[in-house]
């Protein structure tokens, strides 16, 4: 089954989710608070899709670690887990986790080929 990971109030999250309804796709709904085993769900996304792609490394939240964070959540996945486990804001969305594939962020043209 479809599943979408997000934060509920995120703009983003909620047109995605929007868009999953009215293409009539079955899916599942978890805020990344709510997760039960944050941590290993990342490590899976970033073993199926990548760092770069998991990690948003554009975000104002990334924006604001320091100069030692930012370097070694690039280079080392380990330590980009733990952060993005502590503040899920660092992690692209909304997560769409097919069970053949990971997207992150909301690519209509791109989901609608996954789907």
């Amino acid at each position: 089954m479809n599943h979408v990971y997000g934060i509920p109030n995120c703009t983003t999250v909620r047109k995605a989710r929007k868009f999953m309804e009215a293409e009539g796709h079955e899916h599942a709904f978890t805020a990344f608070a709510k997760a039960d085993d944050l941590p290993t769900l990342i490590r899976g996304w970033v073993e199926r899709a990548g760092l770069e792609t998991v990690l948003n490394a554009r975000s104002a939240t990334f924006q604001a670690l320091d100069d030692v964070d930012k370097e070694r959540a690039v280079a080392d996945s380990a330590h980009a887990i733990a952060l993005m486990s502590a503040d899920p804001r660092l992690i692209k969305r909304p997560v769409l986790d097919t069970g053949a594939a990971v997207l992150t962020g909301f690519d209509e043209a791109a989901w609608r080929a996954t789907l």
